[in-house]
């Protein structure tokens, strides 16, 4: 939604700054051939949206029971349903405690549900550890359909084998027992592993009959955990691969969607900007529910994002998943072997390959220079490289159109009241002056895919959380600032106007042009206000490295030695 109209909008900023010399030259606008113009920047509009209340306290509990009750009325329509199981006798429900070197876990006795999951190497801003249970809701949830009702068994007690397991190595396993009525038990098993962000969970089940579908929820998807929440809200969705199809459900304030099928589900969850919960079913069966929710329609129009998954039980057996709770790191997600990774956003079909690309040189590059801010200018400086002899070529190409301005321009006035025969004559004299109308533009469209995916790579993906670079840069994926007088000043994207300021004065000449020459910078600095500073900090260096390709350009025609060969004597 958002990403789209952003990414749009950097195409058609892309295309204006591509094709404007071309409209100034139909125009007769053209500066004289002073110098060569330089119009090779590509800008990404941001469509920041604000919201007043994103900033109190989460509690979503009106909004899941809400949630629930339109799930229930989906599912069965115009029949009663059964009351919640009442557990045998009253009992106090306890908390069972699991540590792993990954995380912290909290299940409860009541429902056998999991009530906390805190990341162990991973921090909020405030340097508690991320959540990812929001305040009042719950994972792994367990009711029963059958046609005319739904038990409810999350206020049933499930007996636990221990109430509190630590390690660091191996595997351990907690079971959690359940005795239902008419002499019927369910059990949850769980297992857990020292070495993964994920673990199992196995629901043994017996004295059932065959008309029974057991259903695995998760209520309330991932909280923020970013100290901008906006940032969250932009990427929260409730998502799925169903039938080998990425689904998402994504919604903006007042909405809410709801999706639901039965067939090859290879994992379903919920996703916030940087993380992740999901449930991916072991035995991949023909035929499973699934189904995703999402509902912005709360008083304070908080995000309430929910996943269930279902299968048919016979009269006892058992059902293996996997849960994974972890980050949106591509490494991780892709051990899973599953498609897992699709939860990741990588832009485009026409880019995807790129952005993987890019983000495996710099987790590369990391091991040998740890820190991505450097690596960010390593890159800037080996892209300009790379690039140089094409946007060499299309300054002189671009040089050449200036040359032979005062030659249009007389073919113009010479054929004003026959465009057919201007069109021809135009196209005699590029063909005689070795002139290629659109050699200006054509070079650089190779880095194009390039601009896109380092968008989507620097927005999207977690190895950039939280990550410091120098000075007052402390966070590459979140805005920089600088605190003066109690305000908040963004110093890179008033470089990035700075150094635009800089290059378009050196390239524009024509008095008529005059005004862009202001009006450009004032307006990225507007674009860029809202970006990661890992963003600004490349696209800082890349108008500032340039200026220095402009000033070789001027020194090597000067010198009247060829500028596209790459050489930079």
């Amino acid at each position: 939604m958002d990403d789209k109209r952003t990414l749009l909008a950097f195409l058609l900023i892309g295309l204006i700054f591509i094709l404007s010399p071309y409209y100034y030259e139909w125009m007769g606008m053209s500066p004289k051939p002073e110098g060569p113009a330089r119009e090779e920047q590509e800008h990404i509009e941001n469509n920041d949206r604000v919201y007043e209340q994103i900033e109190k306290p989460i509690d979503i509990a009106e909004q899941q029971e809400q949630t629930q009750q339109k799930w229930e009325s989906s599912e069965v329509e115009n029949v009663q349903q059964e009351p919640l199981t009442p557990s045998p006798t009253p009992y106090t429900p306890k908390n069972v405690y699991i540590e792993t070197p990954f995380f912290n876990l909290v299940f409860s006795t009541m429902g056998g549900v999991l009530t906390s999951a805190e990341l162990s190497n991973y921090q909020l801003y405030d340097q508690n550890p991320v959540q990812l249970i929001s305040p009042r809701g719950q994972g792994l949830s367990l009711s029963l359909q059958q046609i005319d009702r739904i038990e409810d068994l999350s206020k049933v007690e499930f007996v636990p084998d221990q109430e509190i397991i630590r390690f660091q190595d191996g595997q351990k396993k907690l079971v959690m027992t359940a005795q239902l009525s008419n002499n019927r038990t369910i059990q949850k098993v769980y297992t857990f592993y020292s070495d993964r962000y994920g673990f199992d969970i196995e629901v043994r089940y017996q004295g059932f009959s065959e008309d029974v579908d057991a259903l695995i929820s998760w209520n309330g998807g991932v909280p923020f955990t970013e100290k901008d929440p906006e940032m969250d809200v932009l990427e929260m969705s409730s998502i799925a691969s169903f039938n080998k199809e990425r689904i998402e459900i994504q919604v903006d304030d007042k909405e809410s969607e709801a999706w639901d099928s039965e067939g090859g589900l290879q994992w379903i969850g919920a996703r916030s900007k940087y993380f992740l919960t999901a449930i991916i079913p072991t035995e991949q069966e023909e035929r499973l529910k699934a189904r995703l929710f999402g509902d912005r329609t709360g008083p304070n129009l908080l995000p309430n994002y929910s996943f269930e998954m279902g299968r048919q039980l016979s009269s006892s057996g058992s059902w293996k998943s996997t849960v994974y709770l972890g980050p949106l790191d591509y490494d991780n997600l892709i051990q899973y072997e599953i498609g897992l990774e699709q939860a990741i956003d990588f832009g485009y079909p026409i880019i995807r390959s790129v952005t993987k690309f890019l983000l495996i040189v710099f987790k590369e590059a990391y091991q040998y220079v740890p820190n991505y801010g450097w690596i960010i200018v390593l890159f800037a400086v080996v892209i300009k490289v790379i690039f140089y002899p094409f946007q060499a070529k299309s300054l002189e190409s671009m040089r050449k159109m200036q040359e032979i301005q005062p030659k249009i321009s007389a073919l113009r006035e010479k054929y004003k009241n026959d465009s057919q025969r201007l069109s021809q004559e135009t196209m005699k004299l590029y063909k005689k002056e070795g002139v290629n109308p659109v050699g200006g533009c054509l070079p650089m469209l190779p880095q194009m895919p390039i601009f896109f995916a380092l968008y989507t790579l620097f927005s999207s993906t977690i190895e950039l959380r939280q990550a410091p670079f120098a000075l007052w840069i402390t966070d590459l994926s979140m805005p920089d600032e600088v605190i003066i007088g109690g305000f908040g000043l963004r110093v890179l994207p008033l470089l990035v106007a700075f150094s635009m300021f800089v290059q378009q004065k050196m390239t524009m000449k024509d008095p008529k042009q005059a005004v862009f020459v202001y009006v450009m910078p004032v307006f990225m600095a507007f674009i860029f206000w809202g970006m990661s500073s890992g963003l600004n900090l490349y696209w800082m260096l890349f108008n500032t490295l340039a200026v220095g390709q402009q000033l070789i350009v001027n020194r090597s025609r000067n010198s009247g030695k060829d500028v596209s060969s790459g050489s930079f004597g």
